[in-house]
């Protein structure tokens, strides 16, 4: 009888599985976050996840983030792909600058929730004011939204 000493098993799809499964639950999140406003979107993590992915060059990674983005568009009415595109521009031309002045992780997580957040809408409104569409509101949630997001963030890195 022969064996194989260096053979185990794994999972060949683990990966592909698991971001499947978080793909899947935020999908549902992010549409109980419409129906009950406490709920942040969770659009500081997934900016985040964006950058942590392209710093890594994770493909798969970085395509679930994206539908993940454009999932969180079309359920807030945003433009479609205004996320990627904000995000990109941030993580080529700001991101790298910051990061050369700062080295306090808990400081970079503050400054990616406040970009995420109020750096999102500053883009929304100046595009909506140039395309004279109606403005994007805001209110005290997305106070709410930062604290609550940079607890997460500042415990994820």
């Amino acid at each position: 009888m022969q064996t194989f000493s260096g053979m185990q098993r794994s999972f060949s799809y683990q990966d592909a599985l698991n971001q499947l499964l978080l793909v899947g639950a935020y999908v549902v999140y992010i549409s109980l976050s419409s129906l009950y406003l406490l709920f942040p979107p969770l659009l500081a993590l997934l900016f985040f996840a964006y950058y942590r992915a392209l710093a890594r060059h994770d493909l798969a990674g970085l395509l679930v983030v994206i539908f993940m983005l454009l999932f969180f568009e079309a359920e807030k009415g945003f433009w479609f792909g205004s996320t990627v595109l904000f995000f990109t521009f941030l993580i080529h031309y700001f991101v790298p600058k910051i990061e050369q002045v700062l080295q306090c992780r808990i400081c970079m997580a503050a400054i990616f929730t406040l970009f995420a957040y109020p750096g999102y809408w500053l883009f929304m409104w100046t595009g909506n004011q140039v395309l004279m569409l109606e403005v994007p509101a805001i209110d005290w949630h997305m106070g709410l939204y930062i604290v609550v997001e940079f607890l997460i963030l500042a415990a994820l890195v």
